[in-house]
């Protein structure tokens, strides 16, 4: 059995021994992945069958941090961008937050191919002061990593998106109100326009057309409120029909998968789907029970256009979003601050 108060054997020593002491000015370490130890081999994480280390987020070669059991998937990173103002600052720049979560994925999926058994994916920015710093938290939280890994091993994460489509009455109502009741608001119009003329005279006397269509304005009126009263009640049974569909597509899959996570629903600004976003959700599914699952999805994507519908799949991923409740890991931390 492994010593539990310290690196696990002569390597992790000398590792240790070389970590750099609690200064800034050597960078911070960002931790990708962790893995147990004898799943990943060597100093750095290499993707076969180069033998060059793979590159972080911000070009740095990912090392390989070893303690107990356990093994971190980290790199060094400036503390001008990864500490705890710069960070803020840059989490509000999209550009610079694409490109690394697009390297942060990267280092995860190399480590998820190179290890020989799963690895738990951390979040964007999970940055440590330095290594002993990161083997101060496999220490404290060694059985919640422990048991995430085998929990998750075996797994990958899918995740659905469902969607409302426009529906054909929706879509005829291109118009503004005041074009969808073109006699009403002009009877409206006629009967309290000033009496002026073009040139500002006295305008010309009303016709027995013009006080006809006057004293039909009331009645279009209502017909053309009791029309918007109907269309907004038919709005609201559709959502209704919607929402039902939903829960009945979630029940479903989540009962063909191992586990499922809820997210937020998507902003509408930031999403290339014209429809509102009614489910945004993770399903923890067996590497075997893959088919079958998206056999699933598959058939609810064919049904969904019926309800008012769009189901989107997509994955298989590294089941990020079932680590955190398993480890107690946040997303964005800094240990040590």
């Amino acid at each position: 059995m492994n010593n539990p108060s310290g690196p696990s054997d002569a390597t992790d020593r000398a590792e240790a021994a070389n970590d750099c002491p609690h200064d800034t000015s050597a960078g911070l370490l960002y931790l990708y992945a962790v893995a147990r130890h004898a799943d990943l081999v060597g100093q750095y994480l290499t993707r076969p069958p180069h033998a060059q280390p793979v590159t972080g987020v911000a070009g740095e070669p990912v090392r390989l941090v070893r303690h107990l059991d356990l093994v971190g998937v980290a790199g060094r990173v400036p503390a001008a961008d990864f500490d705890e103002e710069p960070l803020h600052r840059h989490l509000e720049d999209l550009d610079w937050l694409a490109a690394v979560a697009h390297r942060h994925q990267a280092v995860v999926e190399a480590a998820s191919s190179a290890a020989a058994a799963g690895v738990l994916p951390l979040r964007l920015t999970t940055v440590y002061r330095d290594a002993a710093s990161l083997r101060r938290m496999f220490q404290a939280r060694h059985e919640a990593l422990t048991t995430a890994l085998d929990h998750l091993d075996g797994k990958v994460e899918w995740g659905v998106k469902i969607y409302t489509l426009p529906s054909p009455e929706t879509e005829a109502r291109t118009a503004p109100d005041s074009a969808t009741a073109p006699a009403g608001a002009a009877a409206r119009d006629s009967a309290t326009a000033p009496a002026t003329g073009g040139d500002g005279g006295p305008k010309a006397p009303a016709t027995e057309s013009d006080q006809a269509r006057s004293a039909a304005a009331p009645g279009v009126g209502r017909a053309y409120l009791r029309r918007r009263g109907a269309e907004r009640r038919a709005d609201e049974d559709r959502a209704r029909q919607a929402d039902d569909a939903v829960r009945q597509i979630h029940t479903a899959l989540a009962a063909s998968a191992e586990a499922a996570h809820l997210h937020p629903p998507q902003n509408s600004s930031l999403s290339v789907h014209p429809g509102r976003n009614l489910l945004n959700a993770s399903y923890l599914v067996r590497r075997d029970d893959d088919s079958a699952f998206t056999a699933k999805v598959r058939a609810q994507v064919e049904r969904a256009p019926a309800s008012g519908l769009m189901v989107e799949l997509t994955g298989p991923w590294v089941p990020y979003s079932f680590v955190a409740a398993t480890t107690g890991l946040a997303d964005g931390t800094t240990d040590d601050r």
